[in-house]
């Protein structure tokens, strides 16, 4: 039965934040934990064009995504200019982000990793 229920859960928007402009968006979903053999949570980050969604563990629209862990609140993000973002949990690397993040050749949107000064 747990293989059954690993499957299910949330597929949930949020936090939905659009840029200055509204040209660009991100996303805040709390998804399923894969391959977890229990009852496990994730959020992922989707930076996206207007007009488009990402549904969890899929990175087909996304122009940049990566995962942050609980609690929640504690994810900061914040547009400084319509092209560039700035994301912080207090269990990303100080130097490097989040343990990992993709994004695409083209991705216009440049992320900042760093708390709020």
């Amino acid at each position: 039965m747990t293989a059954l229920l690993t499957g299910c859960g949330p597929n949930k928007i949020i936090v939905d934040l659009p840029s200055p402009q509204g040209q660009y968006h991100v996303e805040v979903r709390k998804c399923p934990q894969p391959g977890a053999m229990t009852w496990t949570e994730k959020t992922q980050v989707s930076v996206l064009k207007s007009g488009t969604s990402e549904n969890c563990q899929s990175a087909v629209n996304a122009l940049a995504q990566f995962g942050s862990f609980s609690p929640d609140d504690q994810l900061q993000l914040e547009w400084i200019s319509d092209v560039e973002l700035r994301a912080w949990h207090p269990s990303f690397d100080p130097k490097f982000g989040p343990a990992s993040a993709s994004y695409k050749p083209d991705n216009p949107v440049k992320i900042i990793f760093a708390p709020a000064k």
